[in-house]
């Protein structure tokens, strides 16, 4: 069975419009100029402009952008149970789903409004930011498929 490295998000995020909680996440404006630079002759610099990545990627430390096809966002206006919020997001393994309920509670999670789950075997989180977009880095888990 293949398994793929899951990274987890959850927090509260409260003072934030969704527009404002998404635009963390945007790499529009990135990869606009990343296509310019692989495809016109006349490109004026010699590499993509790296400040345009979402704040997301840089948060993350990707050198580029994030994919897009791994990430699942959940943001409510409501509080909900990290029980139900873990039920939002791509784990169909029961026991990666009580692995991060654990890894929630022993942060002192129960609650939240947003969570975020983004699939990369690649990505190596050392030393965790103390906020992502109003969200805490909860860790990697294994997730079988």
């Amino acid at each position: 069975m293949a398994e793929q490295r899951i990274h987890i998000w959850a927090g509260m995020s409260q003072n934030k419009t969704e527009e404002q909680f998404y635009k963390y996440f945007d790499q529009s404006k990135f990869l606009k100029d990343n296509h310019n630079f692989n495809t016109d002759d006349a490109y004026p610099r010699d590499t993509p402009d790296f400040n345009l990545r979402s704040q997301f990627s840089k948060d993350i430390d990707k050198q580029y952008d994030y994919d897009a096809d791994w990430i699942t966002i959940y943001h409510g206006r409501k509080r909900i149970s990290i029980q139900a919020a873990i039920e939002e997001l791509p784990v169909w393994d029961d026991q990666t789903e009580v692995d991060i309920y654990q890894a929630c509670i022993s942060k002192g999670i129960s609650t939240v409004n947003c969570i975020l789950c983004y699939a990369d075997d690649e990505l190596n989180i050392e030393n965790p930011l103390e906020n992502y977009n109003d969200m805490v880095y909860i860790g990697s888990f294994n997730n079988p498929n």
